[in-house]
């Protein structure tokens, strides 16, 4: 069970003892080492994937051929891939998709380990393509930095599950600016209940990290959007059918995770393999669209500045819905929250593009809007996180007054997941490791 020590041990008071005197303190050491780590890890992200950009405008600019030039990206993707997932297999077993950071192996070697395969690893699954995000290794060496921290100051059992659950949660934040984010994430995912004192760790640690990182990188929202009109109640409606209709892909999009995931516990294939196979795609993928490929926060952001077609909006979607799980199999460090937000981002403005032919344009809300209410929605009905997805996009964007809308229309994407039963994202990773895991044995 992840993080089995802060479920064991509610605590419902709050008192300066010596004991909690030392947490505050490693929270405080955690959430500054989380920050400077984080944001190292958000730069080599963004210079992976402008280095590949920047490849492949020098290979148009010298007039390359084609089929050439798609060879040379397909393997360069291939071998990216491959090295990334054989990282994680070697090196730290734990990194792929498991979140259990807290449970892997403690020691300062390991730790250790966890760290520089996650970045590294990572960065490379990036730069080949894959459609993943940075949060789930994110989550992995905040948990490696809680570990070191706790065995620095010598935190007893109780205390040591609150500060590893709060610093897996804040690694997320890091990874999207978000704190509060962070803290609805570690009770809505991690140990699945309300503590006062949980929560505060979990603030703590994420409101420092995300301060660190922002020093680190400059940025303190990932996705800048204009200012919006206020929306009118009646408009309400709209979002709700929004978020039934995106309730829908997500459930279609958790199904094809699992599905995939099905055929990745087959030990049909070695898993580096695997991952050369789908790396040597993403690669061809990156050649012919670079914008479709990567982690998709440069996507989001032309999504939301409405520099998408409606028919580039349709294709972009079947793309990433189609790459993502593909993604997920190649089992390298990534994991998929931001790819959910690109499919949130996608389909809303698809929806915002189709209702404007339909209605009148003064009682339709601007696309970008809808591209927004997308975004939270997505993830929080892929992630079985309401509260992580609403808090996760308004912070990261910026776009509070959107608050309600997304509140609405996310009400009626979780009713339908439940409604249709969706599978849970986390199980669906954790079915491929096992998959991984058991190949590796026979």
């Amino acid at each position: 069970m992840l993080y089995k020590a802060a479920t064991r041990h509610p605590s419902r008071t709050i008192t300066m003892q010596p004991h909690s005197l030392r947490l505050t303190l490693a929270t405080l050491l955690a959430g500054v080492l989380i920050g400077v780590i984080g944001g190292l890890f958000i730069l080599a992200l963004g210079s992976i994937d402008e280095a590949r950009l920047a490849l492949i405008d020098v290979t148009r600019a010298h007039a390359v051929p084609d089929g050439l030039a798609a060879l040379g990206f397909g393997l360069t993707g291939a071998a990216l891939a491959m090295l990334a997932a054989w990282l994680a297999r070697r090196f730290a077993p734990h990194a792929p998709q498991v979140p259990a950071a807290a449970d892997a192996p403690s020691g300062a070697a390991s730790d250790l380990g966890a760290l520089s395969v996650n970045f590294a690893g990572g960065s490379l699954a990036v730069g080949a393509g894959l459609a993943v995000g940075p949060e789930r290794p994110a989550i992995q060496m905040g948990g490696a930095v809680g570990r070191s921290v706790s065995r620095w100051l010598g935190l007893a059992p109780q205390d040591t599950g609150l500060l590893l659950a709060s610093t897996g949660g804040a690694g997320v934040a890091t990874m999207f600016n978000s704190p509060l984010g962070c803290a609805a994430y570690v009770v809505e995912t991690v140990v699945k209940r309300v503590d006062l004192r949980l929560s505060l760790t979990a603030l703590g640690a994420g409101a420092v990290a995300v301060g660190v990182s922002r020093l680190v990188t400059g940025r303190s929202v990932n996705f800048a959007v204009d200012a919006l009109p206020v929306y009118h109640f009646g408009q309400l409606v709209l979002y709700l059918l929004l978020g039934v209709l995106v309730g829908v892909l997500a459930y279609a999009q958790s199904r094809t995770i699992h599905a995939v995931a099905a055929v990745v516990q087959r030990p049909w294939l070695p898993h580096v393999a695997r991952a050369g196979l789908i790396g040597a795609a993403a690669g061809l993928l990156a050649w012919q669209a670079p914008g479709v490929v990567g982690t998709g926060e440069a996507m989001v952001q032309s999504v939301l500045d409405g520099e998408l077609l409606l028919s580039m909006l349709a294709l972009v979607l079947l793309l990433r819905f189609l790459l993502g799980p593909l993604s997920l199999a190649a089992s390298t460090p990534g994991g998929y929250f931001t790819p959910a937000l690109l499919l949130g981002a996608l389909s809303g403005a698809l929806f915002g593009e189709i209702a404007g032919m339909l209605l009148p344009a003064d009682t339709v809300p601007p696309t970008v809007a809808f591209a927004l209410v997308g975004m939270a929605v997505a993830l929080a009905a892929i992630a079985h996180a309401p509260f992580t997805g609403i808090l996760l996009t308004l912070e990261t964007t910026g776009a509070f007054v959107m608050a309600l809308p997304m509140i609405v229309a996310v009400f009626g994407a979780i009713a339908v997941i439940r409604l249709l039963k969706s599978p849970m994202l986390s199980h669906g990773l954790e079915s491929m490791d096992q998959g991984d895991r058991g190949g590796q044995q026979t």
